[in-house]
């Protein structure tokens, strides 16, 4: 990695702090400047803080005074450097703006793990008491790490998104395959198959239904009613409604495109007419815009599914099984009857069918080539799907083929090798001075 942009990485570097800096004080080291970089400067105890964070994190550490131990304290300097430089680049670009509910949030939820770890507040507490530190002057450290961490990965993100591609040749991914080989677990037994999930559709009067109590809403709106508090008293959106359907932010491309559409068209503190999806009739307030983004709310209400409607889904899926079952394409007929939003295909571990909705336990026992189902489940909006499955192959447990993690291999090294373009492209622009 050219530097650690990872919040869990940066957390509990911060977690070790603490520790790192108390065991300089014991061995009375003097402090002194060990590289320049532009109007930054880094520390030693910064290169030794960052060894004792990866002491903390199970690395065994070169003897002192070893060849091996300058190449590593250089190493972390270097990833230290080149952390400043971006943090620098990242300050200079208008457009990395990191929300500080967002900063908090992240902060309040690693507090919250880091006590439950160890036992509970309390405890936690006392811990932080002996390595010389109060949960506030903690909480602005790791405050502090987490900004730093979300400005790095914003930053990162807009610089590599415009990047050109670079070309990974063969002998490379062969090697980074041989170097990798040692680490890669074995690979667990795997099945891939292929599924048409379908989903109820509402009658007309039902629709009409919903699209009169969208309207009535966006009435009570236009009248001086409170958005949010219609959200949480009417919304069907389960994930939203208790926050006043608050949305955050969100960009073109997280939301489908009949919602987007209505949302980016609209000026801050402006409400959408009913806006009619796949999920319903929604009613979006834009509270806040910035450069690709918007934050807002939504009111949703979905039309109610009868029993009537439920039963044309079953005689509807067993039709399909029986398609399916006499050879029919499950990519036609997941194009024809299938709920879009529904995987096509999926390849999982035998262990992870648990994790998939009930139903989908009966792949256990079936061979390859085999279609399975209807297999009837409800989701978690309390909706009822049936999914028709065809196991296209069963793999045995085993060792990783290069095939196998040549597309992550090759996405990696692709990565590595923009950041190591863009960090050579900030130290041509950047004063540097080492004096290590």
């Amino acid at each position: 990695m050219i530097f650690r942009s990872c919040i869990a990485a940066l957390t509990a570097a911060a977690l070790s702090w603490g520790t790192a800096a108390a065991q300089a004080q014991t061995a009375d080291v003097v402090d002194r400047v060990v590289a320049v970089v532009g109007d930054s400067a880094v520390l030693q105890s910064q290169v030794l803080e960052e060894m004792e964070f990866q002491r903390s994190r199970g690395t065994t550490l070169p003897q002192p005074g070893t060849s091996a131990y300058d190449a590593l304290l250089r190493q972390v300097l270097d990833e230290l450097v080149n952390r400043v430089l971006v943090l620098q680049a990242a300050a200079r670009d208008t457009l990395v703006r990191v929300e500080d509910e967002q900063v908090e949030e992240i902060v309040t939820q690693e507090l919250d793990r880091r006590a439950e770890a160890v036992g509970g507040q309390v405890a936690f507490q006392q811990a932080l008491q002996r390595e010389g530190l109060t949960l506030a002057s903690y909480r602005e450290i790791l405050r502090s790490q987490v900004r730093q961490s979300q400005v790095q990965q914003l930053f990162v993100q807009r610089a590599l998104q415009g990047a050109d591609p670079v070309e990974v040749s063969e002998d490379e991914l062969l090697e980074a395959f041989q170097q990798a080989r040692a680490q890669l677990q074995q690979r667990p037994r795997t099945l891939s198959f292929e599924q048409v999930v379908l989903a109820p559709t509402p009658s007309q009067e039902a629709k009409d239904s919903a699209r009169a109590e969208a309207e009535r809403l966006l009435d009570s709106i236009h009248a001086g009613a409170d958005f949010a508090e219609l959200a949480r008293r009417y919304s069907d959106d389960p994930g939203t409604a208790e926050n006043g359907g608050d949305l955050d932010w969100f960009r073109r491309g997280q939301m489908i495109r009949e919602f987007e559409d209505a949302a980016f068209a609209l000026a801050d503190g402006q409400v959408s007419d009913v806006v009619e999806t796949e999920f319903g009739y929604h009613i979006i307030k834009v509270e806040r815009s910035r450069l690709g983004e918007r934050r807002g709310r939504h009111i949703l209400i979905v039309p109610e599914m009868r029993e009537a409607d439920v039963s044309r889904l079953r005689a509807r899926a067993d039709s399909v099984a029986d398609r399916a079952r006499s050879g029919e394409s499950m990519a036609d007929l997941f194009d024809e009857y299938s709920d879009p939003l529904a995987p096509d295909t999926l390849t999982v571990t035998f262990d992870q069918l648990d994790q998939l909705p009930p139903g989908y336990g009966a792949l256990r026992t079936v061979g390859q080539g085999q279609v399975v189902g209807p297999l009837e489940y409800v989701t978690a909006r309390n909706e009822t799907r049936l999914a028709v499955v065809r196991v296209r192959e069963i793999r045995e447990a085993g060792a990783y083929t290069y095939e196998e993690v040549k597309p992550q291999l090759a996405q990696q090294l692709q990565r590595t090798r923009l950041l190591e373009r863009m960090i050579a492209r900030l130290k041509e622009r950047t004063h540097i001075e080492i004096r290590m």
